[in-house]
């Protein structure tokens, strides 16, 4: 069943064209309802604002709300404009809160959320948060959009990596609708890895190919001897000239800290094109 609502983040800090185009041409696709999410830049991230008071600070809080007005305009007239030109239904909200959870809860109410690219950083920015909350804590399916990604260009070719895991059963089940739509499909399979688990039969992944060509996907199956996940991926990604790498998401997150495994960080951290990921 295809979502028939798709929620995306835009910031203000950061460049938004491309996800947005990417996001209204999947609704327009899907004839699905696009919610657009503006995160205006907190009052606190911006210099000097902790050392201000008094008349100074009520003069501080006033350009504040003007700024933030100003691009929130600028931004809703592209997104308004993107969708009259698709004719597809769409909704506006503006999210001026910091908190985790508000910001996942509007992924919940969605069938799909685009976020920015996963970025390590030791002081992470609110788009560096936004990505890990709403993979790790919204319960939907996300996908990862490099600023610089051309809009057009995804789920065509699509690379697929699998284990066999809970998590990468959830990540094939919500990019079916991509699968499905796909011109080629590549699922790989990384045996052997140092240190992990995974021993590959000959047919290893065999079963998951039976079951994408039942839903019309036309799939071929790759299986790698050795070497470590993440760049295995990456790499097979690039040799596939994939524009969608599809894969589940091994972490854990407490809203302010993120742990992840190393193949989850490699690609989350690394890709250069669209990730689809799910946890």
């Amino acid at each position: 069943m295809l979502p028939k609502d798709i929620v995306v983040f835009l910031e203000e800090a950061r460049p938004y064209d491309r996800r947005l185009a990417i996001a209204a041409d999947i609704a327009a696709c899907w004839n699905a309802c696009l919610i657009a999410v503006f995160v205006a830049t907190p009052l606190r991230a911006m210099p000097h604002a902790h050392s201000v008071a008094g008349p100074a600070m009520r003069a501080l809080l006033e350009q504040h709300r003007v700024r933030v007005r100003d691009a929130e305009a600028q931004v809703r007239e592209r997104f308004e404009t993107m969708v009259r030109a698709r004719g597809i239904s769409a909704e506006w909200r503006l999210s001026e809160s910091e908190l985790a959870e508000e910001l996942m809860l509007h992924a919940r109410y969605a069938g799909l959320a685009l976020v920015p690219p996963f970025e390590s950083s030791p002081e992470p920015s609110m788009t560096v948060r936004m990505a890990e909350h709403v993979i790790f804590g919204s319960g939907r399916p996300t996908i990862l959009i490099p600023d610089e990604w051309a809009a057009g260009r995804i789920g065509r070719r699509v690379v697929v990596g699998w284990n066999a895991s809970r998590e990468a059963t959830r990540a094939v089940g919500d990019a079916l609708p991509f699968l499905a739509q796909a011109e080629a499909v590549k699922v790989v399979c990384v045996c052997d890895e140092p240190d992990g688990e995974l021993e590959c039969r000959e047919d290893f992944g065999a079963d998951l190919c039976r079951h994408l060509a039942r839903y019309g996907v036309q799939v071929t199956l790759e299986q790698v001897d050795g070497g470590k996940v993440g760049p295995v991926l990456l790499e097979q990604a690039r040799a596939f000239n994939a524009d969608m790498l599809v894969m589940g998401a091994y972490g854990h997150t407490r809203l302010t800290r993120l742990v992840l495994g190393s193949a989850t960080r490699t690609v989350l951290c690394q890709a250069s094109i669209p990730v689809l990921v799910s946890r």
